[in-house]
């Protein structure tokens, strides 16, 4: 009740405020300090449900999910009529949110995602105070072969997903490195090719200086049964190849230019919530060509 209760107070704060929305840096490593000038960002969303108030307010989270979340937000000018998919949902209400503000929105996931929704007496009290759910429809697959047709999409989302391509679902194993790399490859094959000429693709992730790690606060809930002591997340040498590089070889734009940069896993700032030497960072992709949909 305590959360249905900050979603009510939240609208309350929210009601009638503007705020002057510079941009932010789309391409670049999580730090704490970027939480703060997403402020509006985590305001709109704390008031939509309880699960999006849960992420924005989170102690625990240390602002990790307001800055992927927000960041999105901060860069798209509107949602009124475009075509989003969203890769590998799970319990995110993010597309919930989306379609509320106006998209056509897709949730694409497992036929059985790895995390369950709300249920039982948070999903009846969701019912009440949450917003009415509208232009959502969901589809389940795999994200190595999206079943959409070429050019289908104005945004691709996939948030906070990726890094589990280091186990096989339902089996729960844990996937070789190398493997997780060509998986990779293939989602961001496949995110590209359904995005419309001209839209966008944003991607969140997390990475880890593996070499000086030593624990992980999320160790309980991997999703493998065997496998290494840490893992779930990529090494932050690799990031630059693996998602900057490999979507502008594949005729992509990054928004803003690349500000990410390794070494900032150094610096306490850049620490997530799992621990030292965990980080998570953003990428926005613009798709060239012939121009579609818009988000700005």
């Amino acid at each position: 009740m305590q959360r249905a209760a900050g979603v009510v107070s939240a609208r309350v704060r929210g009601a009638g405020r503007s705020h002057e929305r510079p941009p932010v840096a789309a391409n670049v490593m999580f730090r704490k300090r970027l939480v703060v000038a997403l402020e509006p960002e985590q305001a709109s969303l704390a008031q939509f449900d309880l699960y999006l108030y849960d992420v924005m307010t989170s102690p625990r989270l240390e602002g990790q999910i307001v800055f992927e979340y927000g960041t999105l937000l901060r860069s798209t000018a509107r949602w009124r009529g475009i075509r989003v998919l969203d890769v590998g949902t799970g319990r995110s209400t993010l597309p919930a949110w989306m379609g509320h503000a106006g998209a056509r929105a897709i949730a694409f996931d497992l036929s059985t995602p790895a995390e369950a929704p709300l249920a039982g007496f948070l999903d009846r009290v969701n019912r009440f105070v949450g917003r009415p759910v509208v232009g959502l429809q969901r589809v389940s697959g795999s994200m190595q072969c999206l079943p959409f047709a070429d050019d289908s999409f104005d945004l691709v989302t996939s948030l906070s997903v990726v890094e589990h391509l280091d186990t096989d679902l339902p089996r729960r194993t844990f996937v070789p490195y190398a493997e997780q790399q060509r998986r990779l490859a293939r989602v961001l094959d496949e995110m590209i090719r359904v995005t419309a000429p001209g839209g966008h693709v944003y991607v969140t992730s997390e990475c880890c200086d593996f070499d000086r790690a030593t624990a992980d606060r999320w160790r309980q809930a991997y999703y493998y049964d065997e496998g290494p002591a840490l893992s779930g997340a990529w090494p932050v040498r690799d990031v630059h190849r693996l998602f900057y590089d490999y979507v502008r070889d594949r005729g992509c734009s990054l928004v803003g230019g690349n500000q990410f940069a390794a070494a900032d896993i150094d610096r306490e700032e850049c620490w997530s919530w799992r621990g030292p030497y965990f980080s998570a960072f953003a990428m926005l992709a613009r798709k060239d060509g012939t121009p579609g949909g818009r988000l700005n």
